[in-house]
């Protein structure tokens, strides 16, 4: 209802020395009209809001130039459609309805990242620039066909003109695809650094038990050289047993996939799961070492959670084979 006024406007506009001037500043009151609708009536913040709606002038916009154009191609053939009848109407409404569905499941639907819109300065200023090139070349186009100048002249107007307009919405599109992958590949970076991040740790955890499990076997040959009571020895010999359960005596020629091993054969000692390997760590050099770790490292804690779930002890095994 409030776009009333403003189509009201536009057809004023047409019959008068400005129109040009008026009618893009009519359609800057349709973006303002779209941005301010689109922020009420969804979750969307302004920046996206006014992207949409710039977005939503050039598909109107566009649709309405493959209706003149199918008008046109109808009319080569003499099949004129009276576009002053309710019947040419009602055909107009179904054309834009088809139009407006075929862009929801194609091109509207894959646009939004994360189910949103995320818009940033650089994108918003160049939407602005790009959609309101692309409706100087509409109106430009549109007062080049109603002056009456005869066919063959118009078309080699309107052709170069069409072309603009698809390279404004190719580029325009291209460059939200653009934006999409970059957020994506900020996503990448941030799990990839996290990922980092625990490989070193864990790497550090490692290097410092086995530090404290050599230190320990140390102390407990010193002790058994000092006290060769029967009794006590059968203790240094517990002790020394859960030493060497914590020792990484795992070589399997991947140091990453050692870090993994020793760090999840502790996690299985404490539910009590027996873990079995067969690595030739050799094979894996060609990953990165962060990837390697979170690939394994995931692998072994889905398979702990399951395995520690076995009512029967004697069935928590997992036997890891890689080749």
């Amino acid at each position: 209802i409030p776009s009333i006024p403003l189509s009201t406007f536009l057809l004023w506009a047409d019959h008068t020395p400005f129109s040009l001037f008026l009618r893009a500043g009519a359609y800057i009151l349709f973006c303002m009209w779209m941005t301010f609708a689109s922020h009420s009536c969804t979750q969307l913040d302004w920046s996206g809001a006014n992207y949409c709606a710039i977005w939503g002038i050039l598909s109107a916009l566009t649709t309405f130039e493959l209706w003149q154009l199918l008008v046109w191609c109808l009319a080569q053939v003499n099949i004129f459609l009276p576009l002053d009848q309710p019947s040419a109407l009602l055909l107009q409404l179904l054309f834009f309805a088809a139009a407006y569905c075929l862009l929801r499941v194609t091109v509207a639907h894959s646009m939004p990242y994360e189910g949103s819109y995320h818009i940033g300065p650089r994108q918003q200023i160049s939407a602005i620039i790009l959609g309101g090139m692309f409706v100087l070349l509409f109106l430009t186009m549109q007062t080049v066909t109603n002056t009456g100048v005869s066919r063959e002249t118009s078309i080699f107007i309107v052709v170069p003109l069409a072309l603009c307009q698809l390279y404004c919405i190719t580029l325009l599109y291209l460059q939200t695809e653009l934006f999409k992958k970059e957020k994506e590949m900020n996503s990448l970076n941030m799990l990839y650094e996290r990922q980092r991040q625990q490989y070193q740790v864990a790497k550090r955890n490692v290097q410092i038990i086995n530090r404290k499990c050599h230190e320990l076997k140390v102390q407990i040959a010193d002790l058994r050289r000092m006290a060769p009571n029967a009794a006590l020895q059968q203790s240094l010999n517990e002790a020394e047993a859960a030493a060497r359960q914590y020792d990484a005596s795992t070589q399997t020629g991947s140091e990453v996939l050692d870090v993994v091993l020793t760090e999840k054969s502790m996690l299985c000692e404490a539910h009590h799961i027996s873990i079995n390997n067969v690595a030739d760590g050799t094979c894996l050099h060609f990953m990165d070492p962060a990837d390697l770790y979170a690939l394994f490292a995931n692998a072994l804690d889905h398979a702990i959670e399951l395995t520690r779930k076995l009512p029967e002890p004697e069935k928590r095994m997992i036997d890891l084979l890689v080749h």
